[in-house]
């Protein structure tokens, strides 16, 4: 998560310190979270999705991790497969990710 926050996007820096007060919740298999924070640090975001991250599954199917920013405030990381297959490699491995932002 820091990882795909720490990407230098407007609002990035207060993502960074919602993180340390982050809960999180699981929501699907393919590793998806629900999150919310303690930090009461306003993310300035142009975008819902401010940031993504790309990685290669196991299969070499991409897989998008989608940081969801509501409100200021983190909201969910989607994962999600390009084919809408089952993830095989969770993004919470070490695994190489090109990031993108917005």
């Amino acid at each position: 998560m820091s990882r795909l926050a720490s990407q230098g996007f407007p609002g990035s820096a207060a993502l960074l310190d919602q993180i340390r007060g982050l809960w999180v919740r699981s929501i699907d298999d393919d590793g998806s979270l629900s999150l919310s924070t303690s930090i009461p640090a306003i993310a300035d975001v142009r975008y819902r999705v401010p940031v993504e991250g790309i990685y290669l599954d196991k299969d070499n199917v991409r897989v998008h991790l989608l940081l969801h920013v509501v409100d200021g405030y983190l909201d969910e990381l989607e994962v999600l497969r390009e084919d809408s297959g089952v993830v095989v490699n969770s993004p919470f491995e070490e695994v190489s990710i090109e990031f993108q932002t917005l």
